[in-house]
Order: structure tokens, then sequence, then C-alpha cells
């Protein structure tokens, strides 16, 4: 973050690395991720393959590659710090008339319909990608692969928008909280938040990558960290965090089941032989206020973005150099299977 942050470089030598990274969602949340990749992308020898993002993680993704294709890794910093600036400055719309608290709460009992407040139907995260994201051009030059996962309204399965495809509703359609607004149409179905099916998709971004190590960003905080609502819209909260904590945890419960197999297919070996690593800043979102996804402050977004570059200076410090050698963390005891 310019002018904010001082920038530190890594005390690890400077062999080259390459990594997938997967992208939780989390809203306003996801810029604790923006800063861990912030950080990431001031290591020289670090390069990217593959970028599975969903919600938050998927604006995140989208950014990363744009930024990239235009200028490297300076360009990729730079258009994060300007797709979360805009974010903040829409902050002022999300809370008129009522908090998002408000709203979630008016929500869950059924006072309203989605965007009854909202009878413009506004979109704020539409215009700040329709400004910074050019989806045309990164269906043709993006310099990594891309997934960005919505959930199907009308069975509940994830659907997988890859780059040769994805377009701005896609992405909207990734971050598409059904409490809060319309459900995103595409090629007339209905698609709502992809943290309900898989926040976000790990398996195909193994099996279709062309790199073996694979850097998890976790932002939804699992069991151990959530607190018992005491509120309406404490409780939808976390019932969000339930769902999108558990769409995650199901997958990988899915991918060390294979792991543990003895096939010989392609996938059975790539799958066993591939490395995982976690950055985890479930401990740092699980303190934030109920709500606070849905308020993009940027007195927040500046503290979880240090957060983000502060944990992700101590993975490059610990666990660099196991990338392309071993996994960095056991996914099945880290999750609880």
């Amino acid at each position: 973050m310019s002018d904010e942050t001082p920038k530190t470089s890594s005390s690890c030598d400077h062999s080259h690395k390459q990594i997938n990274l997967a992208l939780q969602g989390g809203g306003a949340h996801g810029a604790y991720t923006w800063g861990v990749l912030d950080r990431l992308l001031e290591d020289d020898f670090m390069s990217y393959d593959t970028l599975s993002g969903t919600s938050a993680g998927a604006v995140n993704a989208v950014a990363f590659a744009q930024g990239y294709m235009e200028d490297g890794a300076a360009g990729a910093g730079a258009k994060l710090e300007e797709v979360w600036k805009a974010i903040s400055k829409a902050g002022d719309f999300l809370s008129i008339p009522q908090t998002p608290m408000e709203l979630m709460s008016k929500a869950m009992s059924g006072f309203f319909a989605p965007f009854d407040h909202n009878p413009l139907d506004y979109d704020p995260l539409r215009d700040i990608l329709k400004k910074h994201i050019n989806f045309e051009d990164l269906r043709k030059h993006s310099p990594v692969s891309l997934y960005v996962a919505a959930t199907q309204v009308s069975n509940g399965k994830a659907r997988l928008f890859e780059t040769q495809e994805l377009t701005i509703e896609m992405v909207l359609a990734s971050s598409c909280l059904p409490f809060l607004s319309k459900s995103v149409l595409i090629n007339g179905d209905p698609f709502w938040d992809g943290g309900f099916s898989a926040n976000p998709a790990v398996r195909p971004l193994v099996l279709d990558s062309n790199t073996d190590d694979t850097l998890l960003i976790q932002i939804s905080p699992v069991d151990d960290f959530m607190q018992m609502p005491s509120h309406i819209a404490g409780m939808r909260t976390h019932l969000n965090h339930l769902s999108f904590s558990e769409s995650l945890r199901h997958e990988i419960e899915v991918i060390e089941e294979e792991r543990e197999q003895a096939g010989t297919s392609p996938a059975a070996c790539r799958l066993r032989n591939h490395h995982f690593h976690l950055i985890d800043g479930s401990p740092v979102t699980s303190r934030l206020n109920p709500g606070s996804e849905m308020t993009p402050d940027w007195k927040m977004l500046s503290e979880l973005f240090i957060k983000g570059r502060e944990a992700c200076e101590v993975f490059l410090e610990q666990d660099r150099e196991k990338i392309a050698q071993h996994s960095s963390i056991d996914l099945k005891e880290h999750f609880g299977l």
C-alpha cells in the first residue's frame, strides 16, 4: 500500500519458486488476502501458474491477473490497491440508509426482499470491476489461469468459470449473497455466492495446473474460532461462516481421501504428490465485529492489509524453501478431518 506500509525483503535465498494461489471469500475481510498478495509480489523469484478465487477471492484474483498483465508484479500490486481503495469508497453506499448489520437482521427476518433498500438495483462492485478490469483482455491475454466459483441456485452445486470465458457477471455471481442482493443471471441461470459450494475450488486447481505447489489463503474462520452469536445479525454472519468454512473443509476431505488411496491414475498420483501450503487469517478475521465483512471501512481494510503482509512475511521466512520440496501444512490436521 503505497506511502503507508514500508516494503520488506525476504531473507530467503533467491531460488525460483512457482505456486498456485487458492483465495477464499469473505467480503471486506478479503483485504487480508490483498496484504498477503502484496507481500508475495515483492518476491522477485516467485511466479504463479493458476489462481482460484471465490467472492472477494475472485475479485482479488482478477485484479491480480489484470495488473500482472499490464506491468508484471508491480502492476499487480498497484491494481490490487486501486481496487481496494475503490471498494472502500463504495462502502459509503453500503451503509445507507441502514448499517449492514441492520440490513442483515431485516433480511433474515423477512422484512424485505433482496435490494428492497436499493430499488435501482445499483451494484457498486459492478462499477468497480468495469473501471479497473478489462475482461476481454483477460480472456485473451491473462498471464495466469483463473478459476472463479459461483453457486448454482437450482441445485447448490459449484460452477467454475475459467479464464477464456470469464465475464464481469461471473465475478459478480461469485460475490452475490442471497439475503442482500438479487441472484446474478448467467445464460439465464441464477447464481449465488460461490462460498456456499467452493470456497475456493482447490481440486481442479491441483489437477489442471502446471505446477506442484498450491498456497491456500484462508480468511473464513474455522469452528474453533467462531463465537456464539447473541443477536440475529450475528446469527446470519455465523451461518455464512459455517457454510463458507464447510464447503472448503468438504473439498479438502475429498482431496485427502483421494491422496490416501492406492490408485495409479494420473489424477490420483497428482493429488498424492502435490504440495500444499497455508496462510491462515481466520484468527484475525474472527475477532472482527459481526457484519464487518459488509463494511469496507478504510481503517479496517488497512489493518487487515498489514496483518496479511505480516503473515506472508512469516510464511516466506519459515516455509518458502519448502515450496517445490514438500508440503508445509497438514491439511487433514488443520481442518480436523
